[in-house]
């Protein structure tokens, strides 16, 4: 979500949508079809003008191989964000609002864990880096000279099989630093090595202490033409996905710790959350998305300023102040401010809200 902090700055209003984007089914296309005209007539009713409707349209009717979501924010005529979401959305949804409508985002987004996964083999390697920005893709390519003993005997035989052993052992070395590079880049929580096992044995001894303490293998993967990853791949996701659930976990029992400190660094209730949105106080927002309800609360024209009553804003000589969903106006806040946003289903958070503070 902190990345999306130049889209909250966009001049609204906006349309937002979240749709079932799936293609799994033989009639997906017209189902498709039928859910985005639904929904683009509900952003008509509501105001949205055409420009910003036809922005969206090409986008809206894209279909995803599987079953998947897609999120969409268009301005002015302009499509601002289209992501696909890795799960649909419980029900489709289209707002018209002076401000972005985030909240739906933090809690459909796939997990945002740095991480790295490294497929190898005695030649080379193929490396990608996810870190919830994008993607970084990177190759090494080692000799592919000589890669294979050969059998017999003899002196020149055992010449060469130390050559095989010199060139595997060298590529190994390439991979490995790569592998540090990226992981170093993107501050990585994990690296997944895949491959051939002699060759993700060899990297694995050359890879950095830093590398080693977030290393977890998994077998499969294949750089050969043609190879079915699959099962590698839903291997890597259950795994990220896994230290992600981990990782929102650590961060409510550290807002459950500080919450039962005299002066600890979480608070709860709209109020408190609401000030320390506006000081750019907050590390990560949580959010008890159903207890929110129909809430308002007041924004200026920099989405970062908000607060509970019109005349704190006044107060700071905000001229342009106006009421707004408590879930777009924090969601917002949050994001322009570079908080994480986490959706919980925490109901015992005072008003359905908490921040754990930078300090």
């Amino acid at each position: 979500m902190s990345t999306l902090g130049e889209l909250v700055r966009e001049r609204g209003p906006f349309a937002s949508v979240y749709l079932d984007a799936s293609h799994d089914t033989e009639d997906a296309a017209k189902a498709l079809e039928l859910r985005w005209r639904g929904l683009r007539e509900d952003l008509a009713r509501q105001g949205a003008d055409p420009d910003t409707l036809a922005a969206m349209d090409a986008a809206a009717r894209e279909p995803v191989v599987g079953k998947a979501g897609r999120a969409l924010i268009a301005a002015h005529g302009t499509l601002l964000l289209n992501r696909v979401l890795p799960r649909p959305p419980a029900a489709d949804s289209a707002r018209w609002s002076r401000l972005p409508n985030l909240l739906p985002l933090a809690s459909l987004l796939g997990p945002e864990l740095p991480h790295v996964v490294v497929v190898v083999d005695r030649a080379g390697a193929d490396l990608h880096g996810y870190d919830g920005r994008g993607e970084l893709a990177t190759e090494v390519q080692g000799d592919s000279h000589p890669l294979h003993k050969v059998r017999g005997g003899g002196w020149s035989h055992r010449r060469m099989q130390n050559k095989v052993e010199e060139t595997a052992h060298h590529n190994a070395a390439l991979v490995a630093e790569a592998a540090d590079k990226l992981v170093t880049t993107l501050n990585a929580r994990l690296l997944v090595l895949g491959g051939e096992v002699q060759a993700r044995t060899a990297v694995r001894e050359e890879l950095s202490t830093r590398c080693r303490d977030v290393l977890i293998e998994v077998d499969g993967g294949s750089l050969a033409d043609g190879a079915d990853d699959e099962s590698f791949d839903a291997s890597v996701r259950a795994l990220v996905t896994q230290y992600q659930y981990d990782l929102d976990n650590d961060v409510v029992e550290e807002f459950a710790t500080e919450s039962g400190r005299e002066q600890g660094r979480a608070v709860q209730g709209m109020e408190r959350v609401v000030a320390a949105l506006r000081e750019a106080n907050v590390a990560t927002l949580l959010v008890a998305d159903q207890a929110l309800g129909d809430r308002t609360v007041w924004a200026g024209d920099d989405p970062a300023l908000v607060a509970i009553r019109e005349s704190d804003l006044r107060a700071l000589g905000v001229d342009h102040v106006a009421e707004q969903p408590a879930d777009e106006a924090l969601a917002g806040a949050a994001t322009a401010t570079g908080a994480q946003v986490l959706v919980t289903d925490e109901t015992k958070l005072w008003e359905g809200v908490g921040a754990l503070l930078r300090h």
